[in-house]
């Protein structure tokens, strides 16, 4: 069977691999480098304890702090507001504590699998040593959110997570060289980090490649039905396959409604700013709770990273976001000297904050795989492997209904 996947970021390049390793001659598309888009800049944490979605019952009351704090990690341009408020209605409706619950179990179901979707593909890609073993630590700086957010960790263990609260002295044995303008932590064992996301992303595209599979740097411009195939059109050429997959992260919604199928999706747009002269400050990545903010050891200094901005895919950066994060940087670390690099990626959000990963029901030859916000980068193995399962008509591990894009027709 001839396959094409559309995105080359962790998960369409986790997805085309799992596809190879199910004997499936397979075509991998983007139109740009793959891994260099939102799995670049992220925080690098693979999270299998993050089945607390965004979407809370408590938003609505939290709403004008998140908006107007000036220490609250949510941007939103004002331009922007009134195309964002339909998705925002929906995020709204899934805040229910049902709809919480209900999309914590969901999470949960893929995060215990997590291992299974990458440690296959780590071993085969050699990419192990871009893997740091220090498990990522939680600190919250207000007693009330930090007891608010004990009351889930019990949920977060569900998926076999172990966790360890830590106070304000035990958190300043473990990373001495931050200023400790913390109540507490939590420190969650067994989970890791990439030290370089890019080069993750490179081994796997190697490991593809060196298997017989073809990338092609191409903008997919349209998706044509024909009897029992699918024919691609892109910038550059046309070719026909048995089925395709759909992995484009934010760029899915434009190349699902080719199809006739609406997908509510959109940006939570993300920075990162990188501090070359704070390398090896600290052991592991250490997320500031109340700012939304990580901060991860890379390979190339550190990288504070987070925030979430609605402003479309505009390209511009906002200096008050960028600002913000330096700032929190200079909260937590001494000697801080100005960024080397800033960047901006799109997470691509669902307002179930679920990821979609099934078949289309316009056309049983078409797969989705995208819209995992803040989680893509722990579940793009597993992920990859499931959907590549079902195309491949193997016995998928999971049901996968309930992240069936017809959730929201419902």
């Amino acid at each position: 069977m001839k396959v094409a996947v559309i995105g080359a970021g962790i998960v369409g390049l986790s997805t085309a691999n799992w596809l190879q390793n199910y004997n499936q001659e397979t075509v991998l598309y983007d139109m740009n480098e793959p891994g260099s888009q939102t799995s670049f800049g992220n925080a690098g944490t693979y999270a299998q304890y993050a089945n607390i979605p965004t979407n809370s019952p408590s938003f609505m009351y939290l709403f004008p702090y998140l908006l107007f704090s000036r220490n609250s990690p949510l941007f939103i341009k004002l331009k922007y507001f009134p195309k964002l408020l339909p998705w925002l209605y929906q995020f709204l409706k899934n805040s229910k504590r049902s709809k919480v619950n209900d999309t914590s179990d969901k999470l949960t179901v893929l995060l215990k699998m997590m291992e299974n979707g990458y440690q296959d593909l780590f071993r085969d890609a050699e990419c192990t040593k871009y893997l740091t073993k220090e498990s990522i630590l939680y600190l919250w700086s207000n007693k009330y959110f930090f007891s608010n957010a004990k009351k889930d960790f019990a949920k977060r263990m569900e998926t076999g997570s172990k966790i360890t609260i830590l106070d304000k002295n035990q958190v300043s044995e473990i990373e001495p060289n931050i200023k400790n303008i913390f109540c507490g932590g939590a420190l969650f064992e067994g989970s890791y980090f990439a030290n370089d996301p890019k080069k993750i992303s490179e081994s796997l595209l190697k490991l593809f490649i060196d298997r017989g599979g073809l990338f092609k740097k191409e903008e997919v411009l349209d998706i044509v039905s024909e009897t029992n195939q699918i024919t691609l059109k892109t910038t550059e050429s046309t070719e026909t396959f048995d089925k395709i997959v759909i992995c484009a992260g934010i760029w899915s919604k434009n190349i699902t409604a080719k199809i006739g199928e609406n997908v509510p999706l959109e940006a939570e747009r993300g920075y990162h700013l990188m501090y070359p002269e704070l390398s090896n400050i600290i052991k592991r990545p250490i997320s500031w709770q109340e700012r939304g903010v990580y901060f991860t050891p890379m390979s190339n200094g550190l990288r504070t990273a987070g925030t979430v901005e609605f402003a479309g895919l505009s390209a511009i950066k906002s200096q008050n976001v960028i600002n913000f994060l330096d700032k929190t940087t200079r909260s937590v670390f001494r000697d801080v000297k100005q960024p080397s690099e800033s960047w901006l990626g799109f997470r691509p959000s669902v307002p179930d904050s679920v990821p979609v990963i099934g078949q289309s029901e316009k056309n049983p030859y078409i797969y989705y795989c995208f819209g995992h916000q803040h989680v893509g980068w722990t579940l793009g193995g597993i992920s990859g492997k499931l959907i590549a399962q079902q195309m491949s008509a193997n016995k998928v591990d999971i049901d996968l209904s309930p992240y069936s894009l017809k959730r929201f027709k419902n």
